[in-house]
């Protein structure tokens, strides 16, 4: 009986998740390294066409590379760029590039940040941008803690309550209270519904029944 309810919730946080859900549409030219202020590893993102958000404020830490037809430099790849947006009702967001086919238009590409987010209609979404400069690309495990000290600066593209949540969760593991539960996000229903705080509640109540037992 236990089993039948706990099939019933999640159908319901999933059609929950479904309403309000904009999916990231991914673009193999852009590799996503934090959405607000959670470092996304391979796991999460090998194969997937989108990631599926909430439809509030959102912020993304992440390079575009690409190979360029001519040049010294084949392969392109640019500074780690920070955009901030809110989806509100959108159902997708796109990011769209400018040509990059050779050293000029990189450069270029560089200086002014000229890509674009759309949503499902082509419609571009108003962002507030920057650049990353402190990050090296070498140390990709770094990203998620300097997006926590950008988004305490102050700056243009920063969001504080992003880098709230990661203090926050520092500060409980440094007090060995439990963490909450992580799911592998291995399709983006997944990646939909741990956004929402009541699918973490469901979890922890719908324990196995050995776990029960030695609780109890």
């Amino acid at each position: 009986m236990k089993v039948c309810h706990a099939l019933v919730a999640l159908a319901s946080l999933s059609l929950m998740a479904s309403a309000s859900a904009t999916s990231l549409k991914l673009s193999p030219d852009v590799d996503v390294l934090v959405i607000d202020g959670k470092q996304m590893s391979g796991a999460i993102l090998k194969g997937a066409d989108s990631l599926e958000l909430d439809g509030g404020q959102h912020q993304i830490l992440f390079q575009v590379s690409k190979n360029l037809r001519s040049g010294v430099t084949p392969m392109y790849h640019s500074p780690a760029l920070i955009v901030t947006f809110n989806a509100k009702s959108n159902r997708s967001v796109s990011f769209v590039l400018p040509k990059l086919s050779n050293e000029t238009e990189a450069t270029q590409f560089n200086k002014q940040m000229n890509y674009q987010l759309v949503d499902e209609q082509g419609r571009q979404i108003p962002t507030q941008r920057d650049v990353l400069n402190m990050f090296n690309p070498v140390h990709t495990a770094d990203a998620e803690k300097l997006m926590m000290t950008y988004n305490l600066s102050g700056a243009r593209a920063a969001v504080p309550s992003f880098a709230k949540g990661a203090t926050d969760k520092k500060s409980a593991l440094a007090q060995g209270t439990p963490s909450q539960i992580s799911i592998a996000y291995l399709h983006p229903l997944w990646t939909r519904l741990a956004a929402n705080a009541s699918f973490e509640q469901f979890l922890l109540w719908f324990k196995l029944p050995g776990e029960q037992e030695q609780t109890s």
